[in-house]
């Protein structure tokens, strides 16, 4: 099935809140599920996971911005060389809140429906180890960086905030590491059955335990140092490796260095934003920069050479008898580097011309000699309009 547009998919505009989008997957997840497609499953199972793959991304901020930035390869790197599938769908839990409180919903649990769309068994049960591993939340940090950065990159050291084991519970939320024992509400299910009789049918519902939040487990001292959570939250120190080309606003993308998961699903990621400082020197148009450089009214008139800075250094510009103000020249693979190639752009120089504001006596003679001293011609420039 060819790729449609997100937002297209799941009928919403590009400027929809979340609760926007997540009312408009509800509705639309009830309609194409399976289950109640009988006829035409296949379909039917293609459809609703088209719209789950656009909901994951456009309830998802993360996700969302670098798909309206970038489109499908944008969100590529978050799904995997695969694409979207089941096993990569954060929002599982989200499935649940939508379609729980519905009669139809809780059929499906009945017969399995949503566990076999999982990869679980048919009417078996559903616990909270046998679903799909919720991912840790994504961190979002940016960094300020001089101009040079984007000439040459670098390995730039970052302070990020991170949530990892509390060592003194070794994650497990249990006074020093002690046993965890077997909830006594649930038997170690991570969930409650109950039935009730309705003439003469019955009906099951199936919900996470309150007791041990679905974990089967139930710590019997909780951890002084996390209060029973599991997790620590430090500081720690990252480096990150700036590529030559980068530009300003570049967001850069560390797998699996952002929020550890709380469930034992795999961490987010750390999404580090580039921000560069601008220059005094230097002003960047894509790969091209441009620089400005003052030259004498002599080597304008007569030609010369003129000392430009670059990028990396220092050249030598050659500049042309009779050259006029704002000339502008180009100095090939002097600008910056195209990001992930070997390629520059240009530098460009724009030259202002030096005109004395005085002159001493002997040159206001060459100058006359030179050029005359009678009135200007007046005549129409094509530029400045007619001669008042």
């Amino acid at each position: 099935m060819a790729k449609r547009d997100y937002y297209e998919v799941l009928g919403v505009e590009r400027d929809a809140t979340a609760e926007q989008v997540k009312t408009a997957y509800r509705k639309l997840a009830r309609q194409h599920h399976p289950d109640m497609n009988k006829d035409n499953p296949k379909p039917a199972e293609e459809k609703f996971k088209e719209l789950s793959e656009a909901y994951e991304v456009l309830v998802d901020s993360s996700k969302r911005r670098k798909y309206d930035q970038l489109g499908f390869g944008g969100v590529e790197s978050d799904f995997g060389p695969g694409g979207f599938t089941w096993q990569n769908f954060t929002h599982v839990g989200d499935l649940e809140d939508l379609l729980g409180s519905s009669p139809f919903f809780e059929q499906l649990l009945r017969n399995g429906a949503v566990g076999d769309l999982f990869g679980e068994s048919r009417g078996r049960g559903r616990s909270r180890s046998s679903r799909v591993a919720m991912r840790g939340n994504d961190v979002e940090i940016a960094i300020r960086l001089p101009l040079a950065v984007a000439v040459t990159g670098a390995e730039q050291k970052i302070e990020v905030p991170h949530a990892g084991p509390c060592l003194d519970c070794k994650g497990t939320g249990a006074k020093n590491g002690t046993a965890l024992e077997t909830c006594p509400q649930c038997d170690g299910l991570g969930q409650i059955r109950r039935a009730q009789s309705r003439g003469y049918s019955q009906l099951i519902t199936i919900s996470e335990c309150p007791t041990c939040r679905g974990t089967g487990k139930r710590i019997r001292e909780r951890c002084p140092t996390c209060g029973g959570a599991g997790i620590s939250r430090e500081v720690r120190t990252l480096e990150v490796k700036i590529p030559p080309g980068v530009d300003d606003g570049t967001v850069l993308r560390l797998a699996r260095q952002g929020e550890m998961s709380a469930v034992g699903g795999v961490p987010g990621d750390l999404f580090v934003q580039v921000l560069l400082e601008p220059s005094e020197t230097f002003r960047r148009v894509g790969p091209d920069a441009y620089t400005e450089i003052r030259v004498p009214l002599g080597p304008a008139l007569l030609g010369g050479e003129a000392r430009v800075e670059t990028l990396t250094g220092h050249a030598m510009l050659k500049i042309p008898p009779g050259t006029q103000p704002e000339s502008q020249f180009r100095l090939r693979g002097e600008g910056f580097p195209r990001l992930n190639s070997a390629d520059r752009g240009d530098l460009i120089v724009v030259a202002h011309i030096d005109v004395p504001r005085t002159l001493d006596p002997h040159q206001k003679e060459l100058v006359k000699e030179a050029f005359g001293s009678g009135p200007a011609s007046g005549k129409r420039s094509g530029i400045f309009g007619r001669r008042t």
